[in-house]
């Protein structure tokens, strides 16, 4: 069979049927690393912009719940960006392979997104727990530990109950209470907290015996013993509120940890499905001469 100079000869495409697995680990190990980087990176300069939040002036620090919200959407803006940037990387790097239709190829390139996303987390847990990125960890847990021990600064090493007892047992110069003494009224104080009231006894027996120690009428003795009940009162409502707040906010944050990492693993398959397609619209097929 003769053939003009014009005829063109198509040759048949043949396909690679080489038996490998459709999973490439250099690009999802590359992306991973890359998201570590740059997580880390940012986590220290949020600390940072964390920190100067805090002071152990109460009245010039942020409130505990601001700081939980922008520390939660810097974590999600970290979590987001830093999965975008390696699953974007995989997808552009993964090697395509042509024996598949433009839709399966998204889907594995958002498959190697997804374990960029997997994989830089369990890289991220080992960089929080290395000593070779102790600087980063301790800017990271720089803004929660000052912030949670703010009001702690001023009232460091302040007992209430030592405290209500060194008011309620003042000698004013007459014979001091004994230490029985003084762990027998701390056994009734702890008593009345626990039952919500100061049994008219205990109460009674208290005035008596600090009327006679501190040389003072049992009356103003008794106004002295209600008024001590009344602030260790008030400061186990302040410690119960201080808890549930915390409570809350550990349960917030969990909450939001859990959402940021749905919202990470989602923004890793999609970027790394479009650098995919930025992939395949930049190849160039040599024509057969």
């Amino acid at each position: 069979m003769s053939m003009s100079g014009t005829d063109v000869v198509v040759a048949p495409v043949t396909v690679n049927k080489e038996n490998r697995s459709y999973v490439q680990w250099g690009p999802i190990i590359g992306g991973a690393v890359i998201a570590t980087a740059i997580s880390t990176i940012m986590t220290v300069f949020g600390s940072a912009i964390g920190l100067s939040m805090v002071s152990a002036d109460l009245e010039r620090s942020s409130s505990p719940t601001a700081l939980a919200v922008a520390g939660a959407l810097w974590a999600l803006w970290i979590l987001v960006s830093a999965t975008m940037a390696g699953g974007y990387l995989a997808g552009r790097m993964r090697q395509p392979s042509f024996d598949a239709n433009q839709e399966e190829r998204k889907v594995r390139d958002a498959t190697h997104g997804l374990l960029v996303w997997a994989t830089g987390a369990l890289l991220i847990t080992v960089v929080a727990t290395s000593s070779l990125f102790g600087a980063a960890k301790t800017a990271a847990s720089g803004v929660a530990s000052v912030s949670s021990g703010v009001a702690s600064l001023v009232s460091e090493n302040v007992d209430p109950l030592a405290m209500t007892l060194d008011n309620v047992m003042r000698a004013n110069g007459q014979q001091p209470p004994s230490a029985q003494e003084r762990d027998e009224a701390s056994r009734i104080f702890v008593s009345a907290l626990r039952n919500g009231k100061i049994e008219q006894g205990d109460r009674d027996y208290l005035a008596s015996r600090l009327a006679a120690r501190s040389g003072i009428s049992e009356q103003d003795a008794q106004k002295r013993i209600d008024d001590a009940y009344a602030r260790l009162s008030q400061a186990k409502d302040t410690a119960k509120q201080a808890a549930e707040r915390a409570r809350k906010i550990a349960v917030l944050t969990a909450f939001l940890t859990a959402a940021s990492l749905l919202v990470g693993a989602a923004a890793a398959a999609w970027a790394a499905t479009l650098g995919g397609t930025h992939r395949d619209e930049n190849m160039h097929v040599d024509a057969v001469g």
